[in-house]
């Protein structure tokens, strides 16, 4: 099957998706070189919630060149006390060195009926931890994301399929209104 149908496919079945959280940062920058991933966040502390949530996550990635990718996650925490939070993000990632890249990109959130769009820059920092695992960090700065601090660990199973275990904290301004999420995230990523 052609790659940019298959990466077309997927990324529209992602946009309309219904219930998604989280993604693993773009680490590993390949020409032609694609992934996409499925994720389940779990207890996720969140401002004003009276108990755990939970969520769920899709994203897909792409290298452009052997510097540069484009990632898009579409993020859902499901919340019991209030409207679910909402975010998709649209990042364009470029390594700067063999264990550093640098993103940026455009965000759309929603939360308790109001949305907000925004920008948000950040680095991740990755490295080898043993054979096929791979350890990461991530820090980012926004408008409507304020902050998001996340960091984990990916292990290969093999050349196409990859377990991903991270944690991560998001503060979110929607209209005013200050929510933060922490929590655990698990996940599985299809390299193709």
């Amino acid at each position: 099957m052609n790659k940019k149908v298959l990466v077309a496919t997927l990324a529209a079945t992602m946009l309309t998706g219904a219930a998604f959280a989280a993604a693993v940062p773009v680490t590993d920058i390949n020409q032609g070189d694609s992934k996409i991933g499925v994720e389940y966040s779990f207890s996720q502390n969140v401002t004003g919630e009276s108990g755990h949530a939970d969520g769920f996550g899709v994203n897909l990635q792409t290298g452009l060149t052997d510097k540069w990718a484009l990632q898009y996650s579409f993020n859902k925490i499901n919340l019991d006390d209030r409207s679910d939070i909402k975010d998709h993000q649209l990042n364009a990632v470029y390594d700067i060195h063999p264990n550093f890249n640098v993103y940026a990109g455009g965000t759309y959130i929603k939360a308790a009926g109001d949305h907000e769009t925004g920008l948000q820059v950040g680095v991740i920092g990755h490295m080898p931890l043993a054979d096929r695992l791979e350890g990461f960090a991530k820090v980012g700065f926004g408008t409507d994301i304020k902050n998001t601090y996340q960091v984990g660990a990916t292990y290969a199973l093999n050349n196409e399929f990859d377990l991903s275990l991270y944690y991560q904290y998001d503060k979110y301004d929607v209209d005013n209104d200050k929510v933060s999420a922490k929590g655990f995230h698990a996940g599985v990523g299809y390299n193709f």
